[in-house]
């Protein structure tokens, strides 16, 4: 247990508590009018179902295709979640996917476009050709991708339609998606609170029933915090297993490659499968999802927090009952569950922070082309945020303010943590196996107020520590808390045992219902 990160967390959670009234009064009244609900039957079928129908023309995709877009539309003036849309293109491939349709026999079309004429939406960093890629930096405003991020690529070649592009955090540095150029994204079932980060974007426009699916990526639980506060699946998937080339921002430190994973953010478990089978690639043999899994054969392990750290947030009681809620469950229905006790999980912050600081090519929102040596003044880019002249953004600075304190830890303790965290990474392998998935809260509250998360930064360690270790870990919508926000649990599983969390996530949606459109 490090000192400075216990002072550190204690002093955020304080600061937090005094500014609760300020990020209150700036995040102004609850919107008094209901969410628009969902009129049109087609946009509650999970992706699956949707290219099944299209494929056997009961549906057309073109059909499909402008009822996301009419839901777009009507929503995201309330959540401001798009970059920018590609609505005629998209319209123009769903009339091309009807005709092919009309043309060929159903066996060849699930043969070669398995997801044909279904459309999705791409996180602006994960790289869509001919949109933009800018990181939410002014510094690289009107810069576009020249080519589709390959996990993007291979959606679109299994007949996917991507529609938009969704916001992020600046250089998705944060947890909660704003920068100077698209502005905040809002959470669709409270908009005084955030939609995470730093894939948020794709978080509201999902949990708003705007999109079926989408790409996102996860350094530090940016799949998994966007969908646990907008009550939705995202699955990061094993370090490596699905490639993060055309990614930005991007490392040439091979460590930042098992931190950063792309992967697949859905409405409905059932599609969680299909979509890591098509975004891997060539790596989907590894996965082995096309292997029965049956759930009696699952061993169930659980904990409901990270073990005593005066640094570190204490998980609601809520999403403590819903965990527990959920091992019952499978107890009731003759699964073994057991509590685990994991060695040095009580120092997962510092495990991660760990591989952090190991980084030695950190992205840089202050990068320069034209003067790749030049350094700012972190101070000085402070003061101009706190007077709203910075042309970054004041969660983009704070990230280099803290790793500017670059040696988090001296040398020694840099090294043992780092034994630790490969001692841990072996305990849960050895332990999971190939039949054994752990329960463990994604984020310790439900969706934070706008503003709250620099007092919350140290409930990153939840998901973070899953980084570090790159295992596969699937957050579960499990309902909703007191206050009527979105929680859930993540299922975490042991490297290339990700169709185990996978089937446990598709039976927890048919208990307690998954995903539900925000009222």
């Amino acid at each position: 247990m490090e000192v400075w990160l216990v002072c550190l967390g204690l002093f955020l959670r304080l600061l937090n508590v005094l500014l609760k009234p300020i990020v209150a009064f700036i995040g102004g009244p609850k919107r008094s009018a209901r969410f628009p609900e969902i009129r049109n039957d087609m946009l509650n079928i999970p992706a699956v179902d949707l290219a099944e129908r299209i494929r056997n023309k009961e549906l057309r995709s073109e059909d499909v295709v402008r009822a996301y877009i009419d839901r777009i539309r009507e929503v995201n003036p309330l959540i401001n979640a798009v970059v920018e849309e590609r609505f005629e293109a998209a319209i123009e491939e769903a009339r091309k996917a009807d005709v092919l349709i009309g043309e060929t026999q159903p066996l060849w079309v699930i043969k070669n476009y398995p997801l044909l004429g279904v459309p999705f939406t791409v996180k602006e960093s994960c790289g869509l050709r001919g949109a933009p890629i800018t990181g939410g930096s002014l510094a690289r405003k009107g810069m576009r991708a020249t080519v589709d991020g390959e996990a993007v690529a291979h959606l679109r070649a299994a007949g996917c339609i991507p529609l938009l592009v969704s916001n992020t955090p600046e250089y998705c540095l944060n947890w909660e998606s704003y920068n100077h150029l698209t502005g905040r994204t809002l959470n669709p079932y409270d908009s005084r609170r955030t939609a995470g980060g730093s894939s948020g974007g794709e978080g509201a426009l999902i949990g708003a029933g705007a999109s079926l699916f989408g790409v996102g990526s996860d350094v530090a639980g940016s799949i998994r915090v966007p969908a646990h506060f907008n009550g939705i699946f995202g699955h990061k998937p094993t370090a490596g297993a699905i490639s993060i080339h055309g990614h930005f921002p991007m490392s040439t430190d091979e460590k930042f490659a098992r931190l950063l994973t792309v992967g697949p953010m859905s409405r409905y478990a059932k599609d969680l499968p299909t979509l890591l089978h098509i975004m891997a690639g060539p790596n989907a043999s590894r996965l082995r999802l096309d292997e029965s899994v049956h759930t009696k054969d699952i061993r169930i392990l659980y904990a409901e927090d990270m073990g005593f750290n005066l640094g570190h947030l204490p998980v609601d009681d809520d999403i403590k009952m819903a965990l527990y809620r959920a091992v019952q469950y499978f107890k009731g229905h003759g699964l073994v569950t057991e509590r685990a006790e994991f060695e040095h999980m009580a120092d997962g912050m510092e495990l991660a922070f760990s591989v952090l600081q190991s980084l030695t090519d950190v992205p840089s929102i202050f990068h320069n082309p034209d003067n790749p040596k030049a350094s700012p003044s972190l101070l000085l880019e402070l003061a101009w945020c706190a007077v709203g002249l910075s042309q970054y953004s004041l969660a983009g600075v704070m990230f280099y303010v803290i790793l500017g304190l670059k040696n988090f830890f001296a040398s020694e303790r840099l090294e043992q943590y780092q034994q630790q965290a490969a001692a841990l990474r072996k305990q849960m392998i050895d332990t999971l196996g190939t039949d054994g998935v752990f329960f463990f809260p994604t984020y310790p509250t439900a969706a934070l107020r706008h503003y709250e998360s620099f007092g919350h930064i140290m409930g990153v360690g939840y998901t973070m520590l899953f980084n570090a270790l790159g295992l596969p870990a699937t957050h579960v919508p499990l309902g909703f808390d007191r206050n009527g926000l979105p929680i859930g649990i993540q299922v975490v599983a042991a490297p290339y045992q990700d169709r185990l969390g996978l089937c446990i996530a598709r039976e927890l949606e048919a208990a307690f219902g998954g995903w539900k459109a925000p009222a």
